[in-house]
């Protein structure tokens, strides 16, 4: 685990690209954002379920400028590639997927009443693209942050959540639940959410990092599944809510069932569906466990909960892959490993672990072995929560 540039190290650079490559005039402001992490809550969100979550302290970074001549430029350090558009001929981009973020944040605000007359945004992410840390929600938010602090328009924390939300349903393409959005814009340093994503109750739990530390492991595995194998799960839910419907449950979604309903349930759908519902059901009693074993600070009962719902999702809800199979394997020998997971979707991306007394020369020995057995190279860095997205001052 070497060290590294952060990413306010990028305020010069991010700046200097801005002026050289877009014409124009004006003060250049930045903003951020941080990535989520998901502590328990897999595929809980979309079917109304529980989640535990906080923001994770890594950081988009965005210098942004306005313009008058409704010309939208973007620029990302990261993949070095740079967009030109009309600003009010916005579409869906898949050769740039990560400009698709801004554009549908502009998409969403010119269809709330907010015009945007022209904009310069120059990114650097130091989330890992593809990594499950959601820096899609981050890149969300950061674009946000700047367009609404440049024009100087209000919007409450509940109709930032909701746009960005629809930016990336609408525009963007992907039917996902609210858990990424919610969390980047409610968490905070030193907190972690829980969330009723049915009633939208939800409280913050204090973290302290004394006694714990988050371990995120980068399998170096892509996600290219994800979104085929994301559609198919939400299909799979709505196939077991329409059944159950059928067959008498008066249940709004999933998650109002119990795990007592599980044996009467198995006769009325397939083993495949069986599977995805135990695991939904399950998954939202690790959650309520969980914030139970936060608040007491019982990190070694967290830690098993973390390996059940790994378990659980790699057998029951196979949202894992062979790579992250062999990974698990191997952090599990880990002196100080308390538990794992699966970070976000699944499919690839990063193991989460929660850790006591972190070994960097025992992840070295990790390290070699994955490559030996998946010829991929990992990563991996230590994580504390982050603070909510807004202006840099510099």
């Amino acid at each position: 685990m070497s060290s590294e540039r952060r990413a306010r190290d990028y305020l010069e650079e991010i700046e200097s690209q801005l002026k050289d490559r877009f014409d124009g005039e004006g003060e250049v402001r930045f903003f951020r954002a941080c990535g989520r992490l998901d502590w328990l809550g897999s595929h809980t969100d979309y079917n109304l379920g529980l989640i535990l979550a906080s923001t994770v302290d890594r950081e988009i970074i965005a210098g942004a400028r306005l313009r008058e001549d409704g010309v939208l430029n973007l620029y990302t350090l990261n993949l070095e590639q740079e967009i030109r558009l009309n600003i009010d001929q916005l579409f869906p981009d898949p050769a740039h997927s990560w400009a698709n973020y801004p554009k549908g944040i502009i998409s969403e605000l010119k269809a709330s009443g907010i015009e945007v007359p022209g904009l310069d945004l120059v990114v650097y992410s130091e989330i890992p693209i593809g990594a499950n840390l959601s820096s899609s929600a981050a890149l969300e938010a950061v674009s946000l942050e700047a367009i609404l602090g440049l024009l100087e328009a209000q919007m409450s924390r509940w109709e930032r959540i909701q746009l960005c939300y629809r930016a990336e349903n609408n525009f963007v393409g992907m039917p996902c639940g609210i858990l990424d959005q919610f969390t980047v814009y409610q968490g905070q340093k030193d907190t972690a959410i829980y969330l009723d994503c049915d009633t939208l109750y939800w409280e913050k739990i204090p973290v302290q990092f004394e006694q714990i530390q988050l371990l995120v492991v980068d399998s170096g595995r892509g996600r290219e599944l994800v979104k085929s194998e994301y559609s198919r799960r939400r299909e799979e839910c709505r196939q077991i809510y329409q059944i159950l419907r059928e067959n008498g449950y008066k249940i709004a979604h999933l998650s109002q069932l119990k795990s007592e309903e599980l044996k009467e349930i198995e006769p009325l759908l397939d083993e495949v569906l069986f599977r995805r519902l135990r695991h939904i059901i399950t998954e939202n009693q690790r959650v309520k466990k969980a914030r139970g074993l936060l608040l007491e600070k019982n990190y070694p009962a967290l830690g098993e909960l973390f390996t059940e719902g790994y378990l659980s999702s790699s057998r029951d809800y196979e949202n894992s892959l062979p790579e992250l199979d062999i990974l698990a394997k191997l952090l599990n020998q880990l002196s100080g490993l308390l538990g794992l997971r699966i970070a976000g979707a699944g499919w690839g991306g990063c193991m989460v672990t929660l850790v006591r007394g972190f070994n960097p020369e025992e992840m070295e020995v990790i390290k070699r072995r994955y490559q030996e057995k998946t010829g991929l190279e990992m990563k991996y860095f230590l994580v504390e929560t982050g603070d909510i997205p807004g202006e840099l001052e510099r």
